[in-house]
């Protein structure tokens, strides 16, 4: 699962071949047809394969099947084998643990070894870096789970300095999605400590909250107010002319674009910062017009504001080779290098905050654009609101609602809503959104008391990223649900019959 698309898919294929090569059909049929876990399970994939029936792209239904076929085969052979022992099923873990280790190795090497990679949403080598949030904080679970589970000191110790590696390592590459996901989870536990335990542990557990969230909040005002909050200099104030008596112009005074703490577009002397940055560049000369590379010129602004400086020749002159060197890597703050993958991610996140408050361009920002992602998903909803558009034909439907509703996202931002409950909603209306719901919830309450623990972190980390993502409409996410689910609902299923 660890180590990109093909690791993934065929050891689940060799999985299904050995079930299939076993035999013992009948054996099997017995196990599987009198188990309501097991056609709870499989009903969401097979509530896909019905949605075929009212699609209209074959072509995109089966591409969307071909993903989800994990869902069906995979409850085949972990409800329809025999059960695993508590050491085998402890054993699976440890080889999750270890793919884990060896994905985010390569990960450290790639990023601080081999390359010096800025971009912290590149940082994740085998999956999108939200994916890899996810399956750490899995691992960081099955640590504490397995930690938990063994009497040896030795192997404790190793289990709980693999969870602090794992936290070390989000917190190193960036993954603020996966930081997120963690800092609910502790909440999570806190709160079950808080409900369960004795007094005094209930008031170190409420202290740790409050302390755990101050902290998150105070680092994420921190970074606002570096940004966002204006520096009373005089590069701040509107100015008429340069200091070679050229008039200075002002693009945007309303939406006040910020670059740590200095105005972006005002103080404007366009023909020099042209005439300047084409003489040393001219392979990388813009005009203020899109077909002729206006992002350079964004980033040249933004970059100039950063430093406190005007933008016009007399500030060109005063930036570095590395400064000239980072504005052509697209790289609009002079800071941002200096800065660790958290700190840029967060960075990123202030921005996209203000671009959307004050209506700025929001393309290419994810936060910013999940309004308008949710928007078209509630127009197609809104006009196949009990079966949806059928498997297959999401895309295609986003695409008009996007015209319709006079989204501002340019087409190729044109994405699903990065919700699974609206992504099923639109694909197979409510009748499909019940049968996610109930594949979810009802092998929980059937077999709560016999779950594993690991189970509720898995629960927890599940629905957050239905919430944020489309989780089972990627690889990774779907292998990831998978997984997890058919390998924790089978071990409660057979504690629950079966004297493992």
């Amino acid at each position: 699962m660890m180590l990109g698309a093909v690791p993934t898919s065929v050891p689940q294929f060799i999985l299904l071949g050995n079930w299939l090569l076993e035999g013992k059909f009948k054996n099997k049929w017995q196990r599987l047809r009198s188990n309501p876990v097991f056609w709870s399970v499989i009903s969401l994939f097979w509530m896909h394969v019905i949605g075929i029936a009212w699609s209209h792209s074959f072509g995109a239904a089966c591409d969307d099947l071909r993903i989800k076929v994990p869902l069906f085969f995979l409850a085949l052979v972990f409800f329809g084998s025999a059960p695993l022992s508590k050491k085998e099923f402890h054993g699976v873990l440890i080889c999750f643990l270890a793919g884990a280790f060896c994905n985010t190795a390569w990960c450290l090497a790639y990023n601080f070894v081999l390359y010096h990679n800025q971009v912290g949403r590149d940082a994740s080598r085998f999956m999108s870096h939200i994916r890899l949030g996810m399956y750490l904080n899995m691992a960081i679970a099955s640590c504490v789970y397995l930690a938990a589970q063994t009497q040896k000191f030795r192997i404790k110790a190793l289990l709980i300095l693999l969870g602090f590696y794992f936290i070390f390592i989000m917190f190193v590459l960036g993954l603020a999605s996966g930081l997120s996901m963690f800092f609910i989870l502790c909440l999570l536990g806190l709160c079950v400590i808080i409900y369960s335990q004795k007094n005094w542990v209930k008031l170190i557990s409420a202290l740790l909250l409050a302390g755990l969230a101050l902290l998150v909040a105070n680092y994420i005002l921190k970074v606002k107010s570096e940004q966002l909050d204006v520096r009373a200099v005089k590069n701040n104030t509107l100015l008429k002319v340069n200091e070679a008596g050229h008039e200075y112009i002002y693009l945007d005074t309303l939406t006040k674009q910020k670059e740590n703490g200095n105005y972006v577009m005002i103080n404007i002397q366009m023909n020099e910062l042209k005439r300047v940055w084409q003489r040393e560049f001219p392979a990388d000369s813009f005009s203020y017009d899109p077909q002729h590379n206006l992002k350079r010129f964004d980033v040249l602004l933004r970059y100039l504001a950063s430093k406190g400086l005007n933008k016009d020749s007399a500030a060109l002159a005063q930036l570095s080779a590395e400064d000239k060197g980072n504005i052509q890597k697209d790289i609009s703050n002079y800071k941002y290098p200096q800065w660790n993958y958290l700190h840029k991610r967060t960075y990123e996140l202030v921005n996209e905050y203000d671009e959307f408050m004050h209506h700025r361009n929001v393309n290419g920002h994810s936060m910013s654009m999940r309004p308008y992602f949710w928007k078209a998903a509630w127009h197609v909803i809104g006009q196949h609101p009990l079966f949806g558009v059928g498997t297959g034909d999401v895309q295609q439907q986003l695409e008009a609602a996007y015209d319709q509703t006079q989204s501002p996202l340019r087409p190729e931002w044109h994405k699903r809503p990065h919700n699974q409950f609206l992504t099923v909603l639109v694909s197979l209306g409510v009748a499909g959104l019940l049968v996610l719901l109930f594949s979810i919830f009802y092998p929980v309450a059937y077999l709560r008391r016999d779950l594993p623990a690991l189970f509720w972190p898995f629960l927890a980390i599940s629905l957050v990223s239905f919430l944020t993502e489309d989780t089972l409409e990627s690889q990774a996410g779907l292998t990831f649900y998978a997984v997890f689910s058919t390998l924790f609902l089978s071990v409660a299923w057979f504690r629950k019959n079966i004297s493992v």
